[in-house]
């Protein structure tokens, strides 16, 4: 892969999740591509961070990828044994979202500061706060109870 194709990459990574991600893939960071030429999965070293959605080749990050990203949702003590499970974050349990919009893909931490998990936003930071009912994060990918 030539180097404008992984500054086109970077660039897009870091309009999607911030430019603070650029510090983080300071590494070597190399990219699949498929037979037909797109974009498959982008690893940093041999860790697999981002995989590419194939029906509009948004970069969504893996549990690796989501430790990168400053998108992120804080939950409570209580809640991180769900998300643990594989379980969405209910917003009642939320207690802050940071750097994130509605359909943001964000890495989710329990308030002791462990990592628990990547999803995607459903709610505002406000209505989050507000409203206190339903679903605030699909999860996606967690780190299971075996881990932590």
């Amino acid at each position: 892969m030539d180097q404008f194709t992984k500054d086109i990459i970077r660039g897009v990574l870091s309009y999607i999740y911030g430019p603070s991600i650029l510090k983080k893939l300071d590494g070597e960071f190399r990219i699949e591509v498929s037979r037909t030429g797109g974009l498959r999965r982008i690893y940093l070293g041999d860790k697999l961070i981002f995989t590419i959605r194939a029906s509009d080749g948004h970069p969504l990050p893996t549990l690796e990828g989501a430790r990168l990203i400053d998108k992120v949702v804080i939950v409570s003590r209580e809640a991180a044994s769900f998300v643990k499970q594989g379980r969405s974050v209910m917003a009642r349990f939320v207690i802050d979202v940071r750097n994130a919009v509605p359909g943001d893909e964000v890495a989710i931490y329990s308030e002791d500061g462990e990592f628990l998990g990547v999803g995607r936003l459903l709610l505002s930071k406000d209505e989050v706060l507000s409203v206190g009912r339903g679903v605030a994060v699909k999860l996606r990918h967690h780190v299971g109870t075996s881990e932590g």
